[in-house]
């Protein structure tokens, strides 16, 4: 992983489901409807150890009993970079104004479209900085005489980002060669590089003109292709169990966003099906960068792990468009969390909408249509939370022992006395609360899920499951749980 401390301060944001200033979790429990809970056999067991995070799971249970699952994973940079610099190694802020200059000698042994340094300004403005590109066409050159020649490629920039990526790039491509890119023109003592420890074959790195002593290199990266270098969010990962959840396959990043796109900052809260040939995934993303005012996306694959189409709006495809977009208050949370349905050849799509309130709604589809994202139809609201603290997104399955469908979620989350509530519906559009889980849960329980079929249903007779992300702490630093249902 590259970087993910950005995300202790930004991800806060993401997870947020609206919660009401007054507790009214004690609200009155349907009686009238017949119920069947379920309870926790026991705690369960931990499945990820808590690095970062997977949350909101979602989980489909296979005819020979063998479990696919899906979450939400930690995202990374965009870009295949060709790092000049030791990953590994603890890095340090430098001010270019302290050498004048500072440049590294790279080759490249492909056309390229970029070089980039990764620049601080400590949080400060003004800053500013020109970044030139040079060609290094003969070994024999000196620094001097390098720079001396017209650059290739120059860029300045003034008053970046704090750790902001400075590049030069060109559409139709560098091509191969040894190259020399100087950051100069310092306007102040905030404008400024990274220095990376640690060694690089083939690398050397100057400042005032003169190689670094010391075995550091600056923090600088070239890319073949066209990138932003931005860093995502989230992606979403997938897992196989064939043993009831003690082992797992290793984790293969599954439904990553498409850069440039629609959904470029993030692909979270996967909420996945199977019916009819394909495994669809409905997931959170966003066209604004502060992380709110969310939108609901679906992508579909002949594989668990895919490659994946996304719907663009009109059909199967590579450039992603909402199926839900949110149209509320631009500072809240939005449209997200998907859980999909299949019942009588219908698609019941679940979402969260969390502007004034915290809710799930619920819009349909005809399931033998293969353009039903285009057909979603708006039912209502489903599962009004408000009223329950700490609520955040719903997980419905379709309960074929007594025909009703039911759903959970995680109430005062992320403290030590977060619980499960479950709700009920006849017709799989307007829900009532039934029940609450509060024993063999563990402290700080969030964005839950319960396992199904590829139609979420559930059958009897079939072990099924909870798994929950939890841990009272560092921010987005939490173990995954997983337990089975006793009915």
């Amino acid at each position: 992983m590259k970087k993910f401390w950005l995300l202790s301060v930004i991800m806060p944001l993401l997870l947020t489901s609206s919660c009401s200033e007054q507790d009214k979790n004690n609200q009155e429990i349907n009686e009238e409807s017949p119920r069947k809970l379920f309870t926790l056999k026991n705690s369960g067991w931990d499945i990820y150890d808590g690095e970062n995070y997977r949350y909101g799971p979602s989980i489909i249970i296979n005819d020979d009993g063998s479990i696919d699952a899906w979450f939400a994973a930690v995202g990374d940079f965009y870009g295949n970079w060709h790092e000049l610099y030791n990953k590994n190694g603890n890095n340090s802020a430098h001010p270019v104004s302290a050498y004048g200059t500072v440049g590294q000698k790279f080759t490249a042994d492909v056309p390229f479209w970029g070089v980039k340094v990764v620049s601080p300004n400590w949080h400060g403005q003004p800053c500013g900085l020109t970044l030139k590109l040079f060609k290094w066409e003969d070994p024999a050159m000196s620094y001097a005489d390098v720079v001396a020649q017209k650059a290739v490629a120059s860029e300045k920039y003034t008053n970046y980002a704090d750790g902001e990526k400075l590049g030069v790039t060109r559409s139709e491509k560098f091509p191969p060669g040894t190259y020399l890119w100087e950051l100069s023109e310092s306007l102040t003592d905030q404008s400024g590089v990274w220095l990376r420890e640690g060694e690089v074959t083939g690398v050397t790195s100057y400042r005032g003109g003169v190689p670094v002593a010391e075995k550091s290199h600056w923090e600088a990266m070239w890319s073949e292709e066209k990138t932003s270098g931005d860093i995502f969010w989230d992606q979403a990962s997938y897992q196989r169990s064939s043993d009831r959840g003690k082992t797992w396959t290793k984790e293969v990043m599954s439904l990553l966003p498409s850069e440039f796109s629609s959904d470029h900052y993030s692909v979270c809260d996967p909420g996945a099906a199977y019916w009819n040939g394909y495994y669809y995934i409905g997931y959170t993303s966003t066209e604004n960068i502060a992380m709110t005012q969310n939108n609901v996306y679906v992508a579909r694959s002949k594989n668990q792990a895919g490659p994946w189409e996304k719907w663009d709006g009109e059909k199967w495809g590579v450039n992603p468009e909402p199926v839900i977009r949110y149209d509320g208050n631009p500072e809240k949370f939005g449209a997200g969390e998907p859980s999909i349905v299949v019942v009588d050849n219908t698609i019941y799509f679940y979402y969260s909408w969390n502007d004034t309130g915290t809710t799930t709604r619920v819009a349909t589809a005809p399931a033998d249509d293969p353009n039903w994202p285009g057909k979603l139809n708006y039912r209502g609201v489903a599962i009004d939370k408000s009223h329950i603290a700490g609520a955040d997104h719903a997980d419905v399955k379709y309960r074929e022992d007594i025909r009703k469908f039911q759903a959970i979620h995680t109430a005062d989350r992320m403290t030590e006395k977060g619980y499960l509530v479950i709700w009920q519906s006849d017709d799989g559009l307007t829900f009532q609360k039934i029940g609450e889980v509060r024993k063999n849960l563990l402290p700080g329980i969030h964005n839950c899920g319960w396992s199904g079929d590829g139609k979420g249903h559930i059958q009897k007779g079939t072990p099924q499951y909870v798994s929950y992300a939890y841990g009272i702490g560092t921010w987005g630093k939490w173990k995954t749980r997983w337990a089975e249902i006793e009915w």
